[in-house]
């Protein structure tokens, strides 16, 4: 069976480990800005836009909390699919989950909108998180095995420290 080049399928997977990092903090570049708190403050906006304080503290927790709740379901959801589509499949599922819920993130409304949108992703980074490294490492030779793996959990990490 022909699997192709190794390297350039851990590529494509790499840069998705980026995107997940990107995506995990991305809330931490955002809430700060005076356009999230305006729009997602849980009392009426001033009339100068000049003293929003955003969603209250428990609804900013609810809103950042959703993303790994989300990501805890899809990695106990992620063996079933798997199982019945195989991983190949069940990566790409995860693709057109995290495809559904960035459209809804991008196109929230209010704060239910958005913890929607987070938890969907929050879906296909479970799902995905959990089936990329078995994935790759089930295509790569022995001796490339941890390198291509390890490099796809590093980019990830890196995602995360670019974005935060």
């Amino acid at each position: 069976m022909a699997i192709g080049n190794i390297y350039a399928i851990s590529a494509v997977a790499i840069i998705g480990g980026g995107l997940f990092g990107f995506d995990i903090s991305s809330l931490s570049a955002i809430i700060s800005i005076p356009e999230y708190k305006c729009y997602f403050q849980s009392e009426p906006v001033p009339e100068d836009h000049a003293d929003c304080v955003g969603p209250d503290s428990s609804v900013q927790g609810g809103i950042t909390a959703a993303m790994p709740g989300g990501s805890w379901l899809g990695a106990l959801a992620s063996g079933f699919i798997s199982d019945l589509l195989g991983r190949k499949k069940a990566i790409m599922v995860g693709a057109v989950i995290w495809w559904i819920g960035s459209t809804i993130i991008c196109a929230s409304q209010n704060v239910g909108m958005l913890v929607v949108g987070r938890v969907i992703n929050g879906l296909s980074v479970g799902i995905c998180s959990a089936q990329v490294p078995v994935y790759i490492s089930e295509l790569a030779p022995p001796s490339k095995r941890g390198r291509l793996v390890g490099a796809q959990q590093w980019a990830i990490t890196w995602g995360i420290m670019i974005m935060f």
